[in-house]
């Protein structure tokens, strides 16, 4: 197999099925994919560099069009398994949940409630698998989706 990295040793090779293969290579280049997560698309950007550097332009490729373009996915961000209490409180004022969450621990009964609010005034960090979280999402009508979304934006303050 012989090595291409000139146009003269491209050239060389004119007929040949190697010839052909690197061409239709050279001719995948020409077109590069980009994210935009922005507008929620791919986009295909053109990118001439790497046929310019074998001495071609997009006339000697007349016949290769933009490439079929993928779906987009939005990029899903995993829940941290914690944040801090700052984070927590934050987040939760931002949601317009704060004082529901005071108002729900400040009403739970028992040891269990005591315990609940040592936890809410001393802890550090809010775990996404606490057992307090697990009692306090259905009372506030949170999805298991939903508080994931408060932890991804909590973690983001």
């Amino acid at each position: 197999m012989q090595s291409i990295n000139t146009r003269p040793d491209l050239d060389a090779l004119i007929g040949t099925p190697e010839h052909e293969a690197f061409m239709q290579a050279l001719s995948g280049t020409i077109y590069r994919l980009e994210k935009d997560d922005a507008a929620k698309a791919w986009v295909a950007v053109q990118d001439t560099r790497t046929i310019e550097r074998f001495g071609f332009t997009l006339a000697d490729f007349a016949g290769v069009s933009s490439p079929v373009l993928p779906e987009y996915v939005t990029p899903s961000i995993a829940a941290p398994a914690a944040i801090t209490m700052r984070q927590a409180r934050l987040a939760l004022l931002g949601a317009g949940l704060l004082a529901q969450v005071n108002a729900a621990i400040a009403a739970m009964p028992g040891a269990a409630g005591e315990a609940a609010r040592i936890e809410w005034e001393y802890a550090q960090e809010v775990r996404r698998d606490s057992p307090l979280l697990a009692a306090l999402a259905p009372a506030l009508g949170m999805s298991s989706a939903q508080v994931d979304d408060l932890f991804v934006a909590a973690a983001g303050l």
